[in-house]
């Protein structure tokens, strides 16, 4: 009897994650004691530590690169696992003394705090289907890549600046290429030109396939990709970004929380009667809102009303401000216009019908047929 009461007990586990182990600490319900181990992240130690959960256990660990993953394969085994926002997990940092194994001591302490007390003293982190994993990480690439391509184009503009040779920090156009590499110069200045123009050349070839993957993956959102492009400025890559880090529409219960999810909304601090309005939400998601920034003169142009309040506001607000206040005006357009199935209220057809043509050629060239449109 006291051994069957023994393994209905809850039990307590906060994992300490790294790139090639974790630490654990366990506890229970009914015990202050602390089991602690030390694992690889190898198939063998993997099958070990699942092999030792059962379904009266609960997991915790701390949102990482291969958090997702890990959480993955605990969660067959397991009655519940927390991938916990690394962010608002304050309690962990707030200590003199900082280790891996009082890291996951904290975690179990937490958790099982959580588990007994009923109280969400941990914001979990939402964990994205496969797919949207793929999306996101797909994203991460391109932006890597965009990086590499702008960081190429100010060498090859520093180089020739070096040389008092002046030409516009623009586009480098094929047109420009060609013409740089057809200068008499220094045959050292020739050659690094060269190189970074190549090198500029087959990265930009890189990240068009990057792009063209990312339309692939993305097509189980084409429904909402189609309802998003009816807002000019927001193209099917622009679209796919958002779905990227929305997911599912859902889950957020109203505009504000969506504004502060894709980090437009700022902080406010309240203290009796003071009210300060600080700088934006920096723990958020900021994919979407380096495509959204982009559009907003498109938008703006498109919308009478936003256009007024733009203009209105300009005269007294610093356009930062009104640019990011911009924002979340297109961003509660994009909850209503997702929670509600609905194109955007100006949308320019001819416009809107231009960009969607232009997917569903590139789907039907791989083979994808395209769905079928908003009602």
């Amino acid at each position: 009897m006291k051994k069957e009461l023994q393994s209905n007990l809850r039990r307590f586990i906060g994992m300490d994650l790294h790139t090639n182990k974790f630490n654990t600490c366990e506890t229970s319900e009914n015990s202050d004691e602390r089991k602690r181990n030390d694992f690889s992240i190898n198939d063998r130690d993997l099958k070990q530590f699942t092999s030792s959960l059962d379904k009266n256990c609960y997991v915790i660990l701390e949102s990482c690169t291969n958090a997702f993953k890990i959480a993955k394969k605990l969660r067959p085994f397991a009655k519940e696992v927390i991938v916990a926002d690394t962010h608002k997990l304050k309690l962990i940092y707030n200590t003199n003394k900082k280790t891996d194994k009082i890291d996951a001591e904290k975690l179990s302490a937490i958790l099982k705090m959580q588990i007994i007390s009923g109280e969400e003293l941990v914001n979990r982190v939402y964990i994205p289907n496969d797919d949207m994993q793929d999306l996101r990480s797909l994203f991460t690439s391109y932006n890597a890549f965009t990086n590499m391509i702008v960081a190429t184009k100010n060498r090859i503009h520093s180089l020739l600046k070096e040389n008092l040779i002046v030409f516009p920090k623009s586009e480098l156009t094929k047109k420009m290429r060609s013409e740089i590499l057809s200068l008499e110069i220094a045959d050292s200045l020739k050659f690094q030109l060269e190189l970074f123009i190549e090198q500029l050349e087959c990265m930009e070839a890189k990240k068009d396939k990057i792009v063209n993957q990312i339309k692939i993956v993305g097509f189980q959102y084409y429904k909402q990709v189609e309802i998003l492009t009816s807002i000019k400025g927001i193209s099917v890559l622009s679209a796919l970004a958002i779905m990227a880090d929305i997911c599912d529409i859902n889950r957020f219960p109203n505009k504000k929380h969506l504004c502060s999810y894709l980090r437009s909304a700022p902080a406010v601090e309240i203290s009796n009667e003071t009210i300060k309005i600080k700088k934006t939400n920096k723990f958020s998601r900021k994919l979407s809102i380096s495509f959204i920034t982009q559009s907003v003169a498109h938008f703006k142009n498109t919308n009478p009303n936003l256009n007024k309040w733009y203009l209105r506001k300009t005269a007294k607000i610093k356009k930062g401000k009104i640019r990011m206040g911009a924002c979340r005006k297109i961003i509660t357009n994009i909850f209503s216009m997702l929670k509600k199935e609905e194109y955007h209220f100006f949308r320019d057809e001819n416009n809107h019908r231009k960009k969607m043509k232009e997917y569903n050629n590139f789907l039907k060239k791989n083979d994808i047929i395209p769905e079928s449109k908003v009602a």
